[in-house]
């Protein structure tokens, strides 16, 4: 009697220590995983979307480079005309500060164009880890059994997170989407503008100059907005980035938990792909940041530059008063050719934003394709 109940509580305590093993239902497992490669392909043609789009955003930064070089010489041709005073000293003062706005286009060039290839570098690595968690499904459907412990809710948990986080920083691209369209609007206003105060005549320059002071003011705002939403971007970067490495962390403790040898080996190599994500994430979160603080510091000395046009229109308007203003017709066409850049970049972060959509809808595609996985054991 006594040697009978030594054995049951014995198996009751095993039964408390030892892992459940579950027999998963087939059909709705492998439903389940096949969601889960498909999503995973689904973020990689994502990525590559949103490294092209990046691409052409940096091609338009390097336009309005050119362009604003082509804007400083006609102020500096207008300023040594010296028809005026004033208006030479005006021109002057904004063909100096131009200066810093040429080097800015060109830092955010190879800002975008850095954070471009960790978009391509994650293709590579998510396409690595899908490959990896393929064949880890496949072991597992071999093994007949799994582990039933804490381990795979964490890693629906961070792969939830990591659906979030890309949430966020779909929002942050259509926020940067709102900017740019913003941007190149004011821009054409300015194009505009500027060709009429430098048309020759000594009528209508005082409208035309007000035209200007509210063309840069809107461009200031929107130039802000830009910062901010690419600030967002780069918040949500490093969450998501954060929850990879969980990700990686909660594969390392899948494959601790597997009672079979091949399929804990292939748990095992599929967290160290992930490991590799998570690595590349990290790197693409510094390099969005790098982008935000690029917008913030052309943001923080475009307001200078802004405050130098609107001077430079006063005193040419002033000047035409009297008959004694300078104009140069290459202002148009300069301007002009910013507004074009301005409209590129538009089309290039609205790319963007669609990418990030897309990438949005395939990470929260994966995240409940695992809560389905986990259901289904």
């Amino acid at each position: 009697m006594t040697n009978k109940f030594l054995i049951a509580a014995s198996a009751a305590v095993l039964s408390l220590v030892t892992p459940r093993l579950v027999h998963a239902d087939d059909a709705k497992t492998r439903a389940a995983e096949g969601q889960i490669q498909k999503a995973l392909a689904d973020e990689g043609a994502a990525h590559r979307l949103f490294a092209d789009a990046q691409r052409q955003k940096v091609q338009a930064h390097k336009d309005a480079a050119a362009a604003t070089i082509l804007i400083q010489k006609a102020y500096k041709q207008r300023a040594a005309a010296k028809k005026d005073a004033k208006q030479a000293a005006a021109d002057q003062a904004e063909a100096d500060s131009l200066d810093q706005m040429a080097k800015d286009d060109a830092a955010r060039a190879s800002a975008d164009d850095k954070y471009a290839t960790s978009e391509n570098s994650a293709a590579v690595e998510e396409k690595a880890f899908a490959d990896a968690d393929s064949a880890a499904a496949a072991a597992r459907h071999a093994a007949k059994t799994h582990a039933d412990n804490k381990a795979t809710e964490d890693l629906a948990k961070a792969v939830a997170d990591q659906a979030s986080a890309e949430e966020a920083a779909t929002k942050a691209s259509n926020d940067a989407k709102a900017a740019a369209a913003a941007k190149a609007a004011a821009n054409d206003e300015l194009a505009k503008a500027q060709g009429d105060i430098n048309a020759g005549s000594y009528k209508g320059d005082k409208g035309a100059a007000e035209r200007v002071q509210k063309a840069e003011n809107d461009l200031v705002k929107a130039h802000h907005d830009e910062e901010g939403a690419l600030v967002n971007r780069a918040k949500a970067r490093h969450d998501y980035a954060a929850a990879s490495k969980r990700v990686a962390d909660a594969y390392n403790a899948v494959a601790a938990a597997e009672h079979d040898a091949k399929a804990a080996a292939a748990d095992k190599r599929a967290a160290e792909e992930a490991g590799k994500v998570a690595t590349a994430d990290a790197q693409r979160a510094d390099l969005a940041e790098a982008a935000a603080n690029a917008a913030r510091d052309q943001a923080a000395h475009f307001e200078k530059v802004a405050q130098n046009a609107t001077a430079a229109a006063d005193a040419t308007a002033a000047a035409a008063a009297n008959h004694q203003n300078a104009s140069n017709a290459d202002f148009a066409h300069a301007y002009q050719l910013r507004a074009q850049a301005a409209h590129a970049a538009a089309k290039a972060q609205e790319d963007s934003w669609k990418a990030e959509q897309k990438l949005s809808e395939a990470r929260r595609a994966r995240a409940n394709a695992l809560r389905d996985l986990r259901a289904s054991y």
